[in-house]
């Protein structure tokens, strides 16, 4: 595949990537969640676009840093959530479950849980010790999406860009791994699915075979 047609295929990765979840925390508003927490929220815009959150508080966790620098740009926008409490955290030193005490979430009602875009760079035991601070705070009806990875062969030059950005991908996980780890946390998986289902959902045309992203969605 040439470069222009891989950039393209990438563009169109994340495109449905945020669409499935898009959907997914739809399904889990509907079916009563009550609050939203953003894992590694990063830049996500979904508190701000989605109209299905006009009732529903939003928690986004982030790093303080990467936190502070988008909570100064989006004092310039409206909020479609019914709230949004940015819960700033360490995740090598902070304890999840006490940052969202303090910030008042609160773990007897539904959440929704995504969980987008971070587990390909964790360790076995940073995903175990999120997972057990995101189910002790997990009320029966909670859904957790979570995007991970499959294992594949990454191109040398990719490889060193990833090692170079200080963000190399150490978490890999085939779908029967993650369903396993999601389990032992107590959580039901409902669905998994990959690129491919994405994109026939959504209208998209074929994509390569060597795009390993997957989505599982999991029940409390």
């Amino acid at each position: 595949m040439r470069g222009q047609e891989r950039a393209q295929a990438v563009i169109d990765l994340l495109a449905l990537r945020t669409l499935i979840i898009d959907a997914h925390l739809r399904d889990a508003i509907a079916a009563g969640a009550q609050q939203v927490v953003i894992l590694g929220a990063g830049l996500d815009g979904r508190a701000y676009r989605m109209t299905e959150l006009a009732a529903v508080p939003v928690f986004e966790v982030d790093h303080p840093v990467t936190q502070a620098w988008k909570r100064e740009r989006a004092t310039a926008l409206t909020a479609t959530a019914r709230a949004v409490t940015f819960v700033p955290i360490d995740f090598e030193r902070d304890a999840l479950g006490a940052a969202l005490i303090v910030a008042r979430h609160q773990a007897n009602l539904p959440t929704a849980w995504i969980w987008e875009g971070v587990v390909m760079y964790l360790t076995d035991q940073a995903l175990h010790v999120t997972l057990q601070a995101v189910a002790a705070c997990s009320a029966p009806g909670s859904t957790l999406i979570v995007n991970y990875m499959e294992p594949y062969r990454r191109p040398l030059l990719l490889r060193v860009l990833l090692w170079v950005w200080g963000e190399p991908h150490i978490g890999m996980r085939s779908a029967e791994s993650m369903a396993h780890t999601l389990v032992a946390h107590g959580f039901r998986v409902e669905t998994d699915s990959g690129v491919q289902e994405w994109a026939k959902r959504f209208g998209v045309g074929q994509l390569p075979d060597d795009l390993t992203p997957r989505l599982a969605v999991a029940k409390r």
